[in-house]
């Protein structure tokens, strides 16, 4: 039965071990896990959990009034600000995922350090880049080409006069769909002035809907970041992270490539078409960058391609968010829909 909490403390089932005061998120069953540095954790716990199947224990929530008690990652000095760190803690190395301000100096690992939390408005204008877009107004009606300017500095291209279409509907779309003709496409949303340095960490969410997924392999759709764009490949370009899908098939592939390490692996995870998902992708670890998806309104991410190490740990250039979708010669059709992006990186 469904009840509900007024002091800021809520317990929860967990199977994991996890140290008092770290960060802290619900797992794809509801249970409690730590949280990675680019997540948005629930809480920080407040009762250390040994492990034990189902074990309920209590968790302070991140909107409780006060201050919260957190774990060092490394040495913090006090008053600075503080983002997420993996393993459930914290530390002062900006990667997009704002905590909160340092009342007292940590001078180790390990360390306890009471926080006041913070929302990323109260970051100064050096801390943090933030990209939120969601293409409301942005374009003009039923346009037969990417053209326009929104909030934001996109870059929109297409070839071959192939009915793209940037679409101003009730919640701000952008369509790319391909007709049936016989040739090369592409179409392509970016930023030329590509704005965000990977080795700063940070995560990126699309809100993207496949409508037509084409009947041929001829067909590729990609989300992510790249180098800029390319006219007729993503996969061209050598510096690249992504969530990649083939025509005439809806199973999610992850891939990472970062000049020296190439990755791809499908996940076996299939969408379902005329349906929106959010999609993130979290490289706040170049070693081990993370894809996830949800559904749209549900409140915990499943991870794709768990088992694979993704290492991009060479990526070196400035990267933009891209969504690129492109087939070769072919007259399979597409529709894929972008609702929304956000990026949120260190500066």
């Amino acid at each position: 039965m469904p009840g509900y909490t007024d002091d800021g403390t809520r317990h929860y089932l967990t199977d994991n071990a996890i140290d008092l005061h770290l960060r802290v998120q619900l797992d794809s069953n509801g249970e409690l896990e730590v949280a990675g540095a680019g997540d948005r954790e629930i809480g920080t716990l407040l009762q250390k959990s040994t492990g034990t199947t189902n074990e309920s224990v209590s968790v302070r929530d991140r909107k409780a009034q006060g201050t919260h008690l957190m774990v060092a990652a490394a040495a913090i000095a006090a008053n600075a600000y503080v983002f997420g760190a993996a393993a459930g803690k914290i530390d002062d190395a900006d990667n997009g995922n704002p905590i909160g301000i340092a009342l007292n100096a940590a001078t180790a690992d390990g360390d306890l350090v009471e926080v006041r939390r913070i929302d990323p408005s109260e970051l100064p204008a050096d801390l943090g880049l933030f990209i939120d877009d969601d293409f409301i107004g942005d374009f003009p009606a039923a346009a037969t080409a990417l053209s326009g300017q929104g909030a934001y500095n996109w870059a929109k291209t297409e070839t071959n006069g192939l009915g793209v279409i940037s679409s101003d509907e009730a919640n701000g779309v952008l369509k790319f769909s391909f007709d049936a003709v016989n040739e090369a496409a592409t179409a392509t949303l970016f930023m030329e002035n590509s704005p965000i340095d990977p080795t700063k960490g940070g995560t990126a969410e699309f809100i993207v809907g496949i409508f037509d997924i084409g009947d041929d392999a001829a067909l590729d759709i990609d989300f992510g970041l790249a180098l800029n764009d390319n006219a007729t490949n993503f996969d061209a370009m050598g510096e690249r992270i992504s969530i990649h899908l083939d025509g005439g098939n809806l199973s999610l592939v992850c891939k990472a490539n970062d000049g020296s390490n190439n990755t791809g692996i499908d996940s076996a995870v299939d969408v379902v078409d005329d349906t929106y998902y959010v999609f993130k992708i979290d490289w706040n670890d170049l070693s081990d960058v993370k894809f996830y998806y949800r559904a749209i309104g549900a409140t915990t991410w499943t991870r794709l391609a768990s088992g694979t190490t993704f290492d991009a740990s060479d990526l070196s250039s400035t990267l933009t968010p891209i969504v690129m979708v492109e087939k070769t010669t072919n007259d399979t059709t597409a529709d894929v829909r972008v609702d929304r992006i956000t990026v949120a990186s260190g500066r």
